[in-house]
């Protein structure tokens, strides 16, 4: 069934056997955990408010955080093959089914952290939030301006250079659904500014509908009170559906 999807949505559906486990994703579109190290980085997922916000939530271990820059040089590649363009972040995923595609022209919106890690956003808004949800993976907006000018300058030119995005499976609803940004935040923030829609490598995780767990959500939280305060209504809905 979530083979069909992915086929339906453009993805090619491909088996990684032998990655490492370096970064893995978790749970479903609705509940995800997106680790790096085998440590959850960050938790997303509806707080089971009896409403449709989407609340999400990044550790505050600032080495844990870093850890994704260090893998970002091996995300580059000049095939246009979807599945060639993906193998160094394939290589570093958990062995299981994968779908692979060039997303072009999407329509999403991006939720930055607050100073606090956590975010809080509703999906189907008229305003702000039309589309997929971006969690960017690093410094929102990005600090080298020069580098996004840079971009900026090429894609008014008509280039369209690929950010790096993963999500725990295919979209049933490109409005209501999140996906993480791996690689590419200078890319997206170029888009934006030369107000042409972002074209991405999306990797969509292909697994059975579980939720991330409790002890995803515990790991982020790591012991501090003011993160399990904000992020009490998710830990519930987590727990509500556990098994």
């Amino acid at each position: 069934m979530i083979t069909r999807l992915a086929e339906s949505l453009g993805y090619r559906v491909t088996e990684v056997e032998d990655g490492d486990g370096t970064v893995s994703i978790g749970g479903h579109d609705g509940a995800s955990a997106l680790r790096i190290g085998w440590r959850p980085l960050i938790v997303e997922g509806y707080t089971g408010s009896g409403s449709i916000d989407r609340f999400a939530i990044r550790t505050r271990d600032a080495v844990l955080r870093a850890a994704l820059r260090g893998l970002r040089e091996r995300l580059r590649s000049s095939t246009e093959d979807p599945v060639e363009l993906a193998g160094p972040i394939l290589a570093l995923l958990q062995p299981g089914h994968y779908g692979v595609r060039v997303w072009r022209d999407a329509n999403v919106h991006i939720e930055p952290f607050g100073e606090n890690e956590t975010a809080w956003w509703y999906p189907y808004e008229p305003i702000g939030t039309e589309g997929t949800a971006v969690i960017p993976t690093d410094a929102w907006p990005p600090l080298d301006d020069a580098t996004v000018a840079a971009y900026a300058e090429a894609i008014g030119r008509g280039e369209r250079p690929l950010a790096v995005a993963l999500r725990s499976e295919p979209p049933g609803d490109e409005q209501d659904c999140v996906t993480f940004l791996l690689d590419g935040h200078h890319k997206l923030a170029a888009y934006r500014r030369a107000e042409v829609n972002p074209h991405f490598l999306d990797i969509a995780r292909l697994a059975d509908r579980r939720p991330c767990t409790p002890e995803d959500l515990r790991g982020v939280i790591d012991g501090d009170e003011k993160l399990g305060a904000s992020a009490a209504k998710l830990m519930r809905y987590l727990e509500d559906r556990r098994g």
